[in-house]
């Protein structure tokens, strides 16, 4: 039942010493304890019911010295079972976040950062719960029980039954009520991934929920997972609520039951004495306090194991895209940056392994050093799926992609992404300072550098201005920039790491035409001639370039110049026609350009 609980346990080797400590000190304050319970009979027998005022005092100065103790240690247990399971969450905190930095596209499309999110926090802190409190009775427990059980039946023979019924109904009733405890708190984790799921689009997307007055759908979309989690979390914890108060009962009624057969044998002068009996009340308490503990912790324990079987899912994903063994490795100065597609098909792969239906067919194309390409088509054509190729943020389903005649395969990802730059469509910035922003791609980079490349993607003017300068700040996901700054300094950002080859995934959509031709025109200088991908839906992001694809339905359908393709593809006729207004074509002589 606690299978994942216990691989987590194992997976952690640090601040193993503070565990041991924690554990010999628990044991030493079992010890103490079980010691303090033998000395409850003589201390009764022969300082109270004989009247030795000698023995009383020898027998409450060692009853003392051993209670100090007891609790002495069990505080030194405490703390550091404390430092180990805060220690415990941080380290499967920080592996995790290290796994999913290996992640690929691929393994974030099945697993959603809201998923995550939850597993970094609300789980780990679950395992850290459950961490401490098992540490605090995997050994003080057993042997409290096992000792005052073996007590038990040296001293109190007569008593050892009623032991024996309180332990079996109290374990007959943990039985009984765990399995719906897990079962529930599977259901509450399930559902609080749908909580933080909501919540992170909801706060995202503020401003568009605001701008179309829809706060009242949005507070009905968080009820609904709220309230399932609200019922998954009632189902729990009535059944844990019960726990506790059912252990207290029926220790009570052992009491009863152990005061009502002895007594009844002290009176009858049958063989007990009152010594006797104090000491079997004293193991009752000593049995029912780690049963009463195991009620608290049980919750816990259970949380934990459902929040570590979902850390070790994240945590046992492995990547989709690898290197190989030996890599092929490239001299980034010597790369010239041609691109050939050999038969590429790609398809997207769902959680459950089934492949979709393709969104790339059977691509072949060649782009030569220094080239200016653009890909042109509507939204869903494939566009960003074909340039994503490039980096290998994915796999081809078929076929394979050279550069300089080299497999990107064969290349370490490092090696290709270091050559491959690339600005995103969603134009991102990190929480931080400029200067942090723009040298993400290569921390190293001179200055000279950073504003060269902020010159070339037309961001130098108004960054150079910023209050601050290049230590201006920059807000989460650079939410104080316009959309079209932050585009120029993600291109700005994407050129500091000095790529051969450049995909602009249309991160130039919020810019104005001329700012767009001057973007265009200073680039490839920048680059020193290296290979630049344009991916666009405007006809006027591409119509100066060397060569133009357009796309449909992941196929390329036409190619040529913007001369070539106006003279002959109908689609790419519609498209100029449909964005620079109807009848422009009208007069243009229209035949296939040589």
């Amino acid at each position: 039942m606690i299978k994942s609980f216990m691989q987590i346990f194992r997976l952690v080797t640090e601040y193993r010493g503070r565990l041991i400590v924690s554990q010999v000190s628990l044991f030493i304050s079992a010890v103490s304890s079980v010691g303090f319970a033998t000395l409850v009979a003589p201390m009764v027998n022969q300082g109270m019911v004989e009247g030795d005022a000698e023995a009383a005092l020898r027998f409450g100065f060692w009853m003392l010295v051993l209670a100090a103790i007891a609790g002495v240690t069990m505080a030194i247990a405490a703390s550091q079972a404390v430092f180990f399971s805060q220690g415990v969450g941080y380290v499967i905190r920080k592996r995790l976040y290290d796994k999913i930095q290996e992640y690929t596209f691929e393994n974030f499309d099945h697993l959603s950062s809201s998923q995550l999110m939850v597993r970094l926090n609300a789980d780990v802190v679950n395992v850290q719960n459950a961490m401490l409190y098992t540490i605090l009775l995997a050994l003080y427990a057993p042997f409290m029980l096992i000792a005052t059980l073996i007590l038990s039946i040296i001293n109190t023979p007569d008593l050892v039954w009623v032991l024996l019924v309180v332990m079996a109904v109290v374990v007959a009733l943990l039985l009984v009520l765990i399995p719906p405890i897990v079962k529930a708190y599977r259901k509450r984790q399930h559902h609080l991934d749908g909580i933080n799921r909501t919540l992170t689009e909801n706060l995202s997307a503020m401003a568009v929920v605001k701008a179309f007055i829809r706060e009242d759908h949005e507070i009905d979309k968080f009820n609904a997972p709220a309230d399932r989690m609200r019922a998954a979390s009632y189902k729990a914890a009535w059944r844990v609520a019960f726990l506790a108060p059912m252990q207290t009962g029926i220790g009570q009624l052992g009491v009863i039951l152990a005061l009502w057969v002895g007594g009844t044998q002290i009176l009858t002068g049958s063989g007990m004495t009152v010594g006797q009996l104090s000491a079997f009340t004293t193991y009752l308490g000593l049995v029912i306090t780690p049963l009463a503990l195991i009620a608290i912790v049980i919750p816990f324990v259970l949380r934990g194991d459902v929040s570590a079987e979902r850390i070790l899912q994240a945590y046992d994903i492995e990547p989709t895209i690898t290197d190989q063994d030996p890599a092929t490795q490239l001299d980034q100065a010597d790369v010239k940056g041609r691109i050939v597609f050999e038969d590429v098909s790609f398809a997207f792969v769902r959680p459950d392994g089934e492949i979709d239906a393709p969104v790339l067919k059977h691509i072949d194309l060649t782009i030569e050093p220094g080239q200016k390409v653009g890909f042109l088509g509507a939204t869903g054509s494939g566009k960003t799926a074909l340039v994503n190729l490039i980096p290998r943020f994915y796999d081809p389903t078929e076929g394979r992609i050279t550069i300089d005649g080299v497999d990107i395969a064969d290349m370490s990802r490092d090696d290709l992404r270091s050559i491959v730059g690339i600005a995103l469509q969603e134009a991102i910035l990190f929480q931080g300072d400029l200067r942090f922003n723009l040298k993400f791609a290569n921390v190293d980079v001179s200055d000279d550098v950073v504003i060269d490349a902020a010159k070339a993607a037309d961001a130098y003017g108004f960054a150079s201005d910023l209050p601050g300068g290049w230590e201006a700040p920059v807000a989460r996901r650079g939410y104080n920039f316009s959309g079209g700054q932050r585009q120029r300094l993600s291109i700005t950002r994407a050129l500091t790491g000095q790529p051969r080859i450049i995909i602009l995934d249309d991160s130039t959509s919020a810019l104005d035409a001329s700012t767009e031709g001057r973007v265009q025109d200073a680039i490839p200088t920048f680059m020193d001639n290296g290979t630049v991908i344009y991916v666009a839906q405007r006809i006027s992001a591409v119509i100066d370039l060397d060569h133009i694809y357009l796309l449909e339905n992941g196929e390329i359908v036409a190619e040529g110049t913007h001369e070539q393709l106006l003279a002959s593809s109908p689609l790419y006729q519609e498209i100029y026609e449909s964005q620079l207004g109807e009848g422009i074509t009208e007069g243009l002589d229209l035949a296939v350009a040589e």
